[in-house]
């Protein structure tokens, strides 16, 4: 009987045990675990959907659109309930377009929700569906969203920038303003039955549109510049070019343009970039200008005296040489700036000295970023006066052993026209952000009527429009390849302009590249662009000649 009573006992006990056994794993899975469990059921009966929401438009000065949302579909399917995969496959390559073996790879894909398609145009997505379901497809789903469009085609594509699938910014002002534009996404719930099957479908957040973004371009004014850059490249053995349009009174960039440009249907990263911005050269006799109302200013230089304009020039053992090796009589700075001569603008350097010339440079924004509202932009070159030879002081003279962006030289020409108050180049309205005083009142407008001569008389003749005053720099400078030096037949063209001289209310850069040929000067390329750009701004109505059309008693 007591072994009887032993073994009921024994039993009992490992009866007990199993019991609190199984209670400490309930409690395990039901509480210590619970969060756990549930979030791994949630994944296997729900998916959450995050869709963009419609993104903010981009518009021009004008209020003309630049970039918007367009409504589109996504498309997904749920591939564990997926009906004739072998006929949306052929679909996929058929309609949308899909490489054969993208297309195997996404249908056949093991789970219950794969993306096949992302921002599908309307009525592509609506024929898709139409197609699907007369062939009995099933187990596809689609979401409404929304597609970037260009309603101006790649006009100002590398300032606007890209998109991606999901709705962010990439590139451009896109990217550096994504936060704005996106705003919060549509978020959409699926939840399935025990075997996967999707019995519901909801919105659990509608989301938010972004907010529209309005710039100081000119899409008039833009579409000119593009124009000319791509006829010039296409008549001219230019690789590439770019031009700058800024009102110098405000800062405002209305026109930021390059050629060529990104392609959607052949696209090339590479030309997303705004060159205009992220990309250093050197300028060239585009600098003689700046050069020359350093010394004005200081005092340095008068209206009548003469220097000698022979070539070469020997500076520490190093022969500067004119264009051609041409020399010329002795001529003043007015003539010397209209002819284009290294020799006299080398003399004029030498009597500010570097770091006199260093400060003014500094002053004009180079070797500093200038702000503008664009990812990538760099400082360009400006190295310390300590750092500087005596060649490198009279190659400086003359725009070269010096680095600068396009936008960098349009600014410093804008403060020049702009009585010698240096702003912020930007491209969002809003008050004009001052960055300093570069010279005197009196300096900026002696040094415009010696540019406005030069293009009524000198190198830049070709830039000029009558009636128009027309004032600027043309430039020419070879281009230094890193471990190479300076290689031929690789040169940079310029033009640094602006009218009327005498009160400019435009600033134009225009640059141009080559790597095919030693033939190939400012004159022919980058002078003449910016005379038919004034021209065709005239044309198209947006700027006219003053009443007062003499150039005064220095023309």
């Amino acid at each position: 009987m007591t072994m009887t009573i032993k073994r009921a006992a024994f039993v009992f006990l490992l009866l007990a045990l199993a019991g609190m056994a199984i209670l400490a794993r309930l409690f395990q899975l039901q509480v210590l675990e619970h969060k756990n469990w549930a979030a791994m059921a949630q994944a296997i009966q729900e998916d959450v959907i995050e869709i963009p929401s419609r993104r903010g438009t981009i518009y021009d000065r004008n209020g003309i659109p630049l970039a918007y949302d367009i409504p589109a579909y996504s498309i997904a399917v749920d591939n564990y309930h997926l009906t004739n995969p072998e006929l949306l496959v052929e679909l996929l390559v058929r309609e949308l377009g899909m490489d054969l073996r993208e297309a195997e790879e996404k249908v056949y894909r093991t789970g219950y929700f794969t993306w096949l398609a992302r921002n599908v145009d309307l009525d592509v997505a609506e024929r898709f569906r139409a197609m699907a379901k007369f062939q009995n497809i099933r187990g596809l789903l689609f979401f409404p969203t929304w597609k970037r469009a260009y309603p101006q085609g790649t006009s100002a594509i590398e300032v606007l920038g890209l998109v991606g699938v999901d709705g962010d910014g990439l590139s451009g002002l896109e990217l550096l303003f994504d936060e704005v534009l996106r705003g919060r996404p549509r978020v959409v719930r699926i939840l399935r039955a025990a075997d996967g099957t999707p019995y519901d479908l909801w919105e659990e957040e509608p989301g938010s549109p972004g907010q529209d973004l309005r710039l100081t371009l000119d899409s008039r004014i833009q579409w000119i510049c593009e124009a000319e850059l791509d006829e010039t490249l296409r008549t001219t053995p230019a690789d590439r070019g770019c031009a700058v349009v800024l009102d110098p009174r405000t800062g405002e960039v209305l026109a930021l343009a390059q050629s060529p440009r990104y392609d959607p249907k052949d696209p090339d990263i590479a030309l997303l970039k705004p060159w205009a911005v992220t990309d250093v050269f050197e300028p060239g006799s585009t600098f003689k200008g700046l050069v020359a109302l350093a010394a004005w200013d200081l005092g340095l230089v008068s209206e009548t005296e003469t220097f000698h304009g022979s070539s070469p020039r020997i500076v520490a053992g190093v022969a500067i040489k004119n264009a051609q090796n041409k020399s010329y009589p002795p001529l003043n700075l007015r003539d010397a700036l209209a002819q284009s001569v290294n020799t006299v603008l080398v003399q004029v350097a030498q009597r500010v000295g570097a770091p006199k010339l260093y400060e003014y440079l500094r002053r004009m924004g180079f070797g500093e970023p200038t702000g503008i509202e664009l990812p990538g932009e760099v400082a360009g070159l400006l190295r310390p006066p300590e750092k500087w030879t005596e060649v490198d002081l009279a190659a400086t003279s003359f725009g070269q052993s010096v680095g600068v962006t396009a936008i960098q030289l349009a600014a410093a020409y804008a403060a020049l026209c702009n009585d010698g108050i240096l702003l912020r180049p930007h491209l969002l309205p809003g008050e004009a952000e001052v960055r300093g005083r570069v010279a005197k009142a009196s300096s900026c407008l002696k040094i415009r009527e010696f540019l406005g001569y030069a293009v009524n008389t000198g190198t830049g003749s070709p830039a000029k429009v009558p009636g128009f005053k027309v004032g600027g720099k043309s430039g020419t400078a070879q281009i230094a390849i890193p471990g190479q030096g300076y290689v031929p037949g690789h040169i940079t063209t310029a033009m640094a302009a602006f009218f009327p001289w005498d009160s400019p209310i435009y600033t134009i850069v225009v640059v141009y590249q080559t790597s095919k040929t030693e033939d190939f000067w400012s004159g022919t390329t980058a002078v003449p662009s910016a005379g038919r750009i004034i021209r065709a701004m005239a044309e198209m109505g947006l700027s006219y000649p003053p009443e007062t059309t003499a150039l005064g008693r220095s023309g």
